[in-house]
């Protein structure tokens, strides 16, 4: 069955997740750098939530991939990268989020066309 729908869906929510988490790394080195100077140390809870939130946007790049051949699993990895990436920047990743989401969602719930049965 054809799952365009749903694969465009993932697909640019998984990279506009890339690019929010490329950005939120930007942002997490300028902070990381400021903080640096200002108190001398090396702490940014940030940078850790952009790393994670590229290894989600990666998974939900293989989800969008693995939704024309096994759509199942691809729901379930839409679902986790989608909200674990939520988790991990706020609302920078909420666009993403949703479209990740909704795709597994409408792979979730699409029902196969079966044959029809001969006699």
């Amino acid at each position: 069955m054809k799952r365009t729908i749903e694969f465009f869906l993932s697909l640019t929510g998984s990279l506009l997740g890339v690019v929010a988490s490329i950005l939120a790394l930007g942002i997490a080195y300028l902070d990381l750098f400021f903080h640096l100077i200002r108190y001398f140390e090396m702490t940014s809870d940030l940078l850790v939530g952009a790393w994670g939130s590229l290894i989600f946007s990666c998974v939900g790049f293989t989800a969008s991939i693995v939704v024309l051949f096994k759509p199942r699993l691809s729901s379930v990895l839409l679902f986790i990268s989608g909200i674990g990436g939520l988790i991990c920047i706020d609302w920078f990743y909420l666009i993403p989020a949703v479209l990740m989401i909704i795709s597994g969602i409408m792979v979730f719930v699409r029902k196969e066309k079966t044959a029809p049965k001969s006699v």
